[in-house]
């Protein structure tokens, strides 16, 4: 009897390893079965009123690198067996977008044409991957399709852009300040990076290791009824805290590293940057449309946030490379 299993993933089997595994050719365009798939999730989203997926190159190579894995490995699953999520993978592959969502589904009986002709009805009749083919967010779409014979797996991949990103990346080598901190105080003190909150330093007593780039401002605040108040600032490699409520100490030096320098395209506006491979820490605010920074290697990558309120959403993440 032919067999089936799906599973659905949102920002979430056995084989012989003497069988081939043939991936369907991966251009930058669409194959005929993954173009029908991206046909069909469009049709189910007109008739709920939501616009059309766009096609992303970039999800469709995570998408059909997915499919050949797992059938090449023998696993169903979201993560890989190392751990990688769909969104790891997608930025692996060069997307940028931080809202991603997945879809896979594994045939077995099927030649593939049935398959494909099964899977989105098959994925709508499930309550999570029908979630993410009528997410309104989700403005672009990846496809890969996977055949060993009669064994099918399919994998869409889903982003959202809510604005288009340009980058360009030059490797380069500078001089990045390093700021090497210890302190006391009876208040949680807040640590601040050219007016943006870095990190709560808690009492009684913290020390730590802060990156900056030249000319950087560094402020401490004061929590007080819900809220930071300025105790102190400065510029290195002026150290110095007058403020007799923090106990205060502190040295600063600049190492020669490898860094990216990097040219970002975006609409006008305000934005917020941060640092971090897997979890963004703000570093700076700038303001659109052209952006223009220099930052170590080692930080993994930059991501862009937009405030709504008192929370940054973040969008983007430019990987470092």
């Amino acid at each position: 009897m032919p067999k089936r299993w799906s599973t659905a993933w949102f920002r979430p089997l056995r084989i012989s390893l003497a069988v081939l595994v043939a991936l369907l050719p991966a251009a930058a365009g669409q194959t005929a079965l993954e173009a029908r798939i991206l046909q069909e999730t469009n049709a189910v989203r007109a008739r709920y009123g939501l616009p059309r997926l766009q096609w992303d190159g970039s999800a469709a190579a995570a998408a059909r690198e997915h499919a050949r894995d797992m059938l090449a490995r023998g696993y169903f699953a979201h993560e890989t067996p190392e751990g990688l999520t769909p969104a790891e993978r997608m930025w692996r592959a060069g997307v940028r977008e931080v809202t991603v969502g997945e879809n896979i589904a594994f045939y077995e009986g099927y030649l593939p044409e049935k398959a494909v002709e099964k899977v989105v009805n098959d994925w709508m009749n499930s309550p999570h991957h029908r979630e993410n083919i009528l997410n309104p967010q989700f403005t672009h779409l990846g496809v890969g399709v996977a055949v060993d014979g009669e064994r099918v797996m399919l994998v869409q991949d889903f982003l959202a852009r809510p604005f288009a990103v340009s980058v360009w990346e030059t490797p380069s080598r500078a001089l990045v300040g390093v700021l090497d901190y210890a302190g006391s105080s009876r208040a949680t003190v807040g640590l601040f990076v050219n007016g943006v909150f870095y990190k709560a330093l808690q009492p009684p007593s913290w020390s730590g290791e802060l990156e900056l780039e030249p000319g950087s401002k560094v402020s401490l605040g004061l929590w007080r009824d819900d809220a930071y108040y300025l105790a102190c600032s400065f510029v290195p490699p002026r150290l110095d805290c007058q403020n007799p409520k923090i106990n205060w100490r502190a040295s600063y030096r600049q190492e020669l590293k490898n860094t990216v320098r990097l040219q970002i395209g975006l609409p006008a506006g305000e934005y917020t940057l941060a640092r971090g491979a897997r979890e963004p820490v703000p570093f700076r605010r700038v303001s659109g449309p052209v952006v223009y920074l220099e930052v170590p290697s080692e930080w993994g990558a930059v991501w862009i946030g937009t405030k709504h309120g008192d929370r940054v959403e973040y969008t983007h993440r430019i990987a470092l490379r």
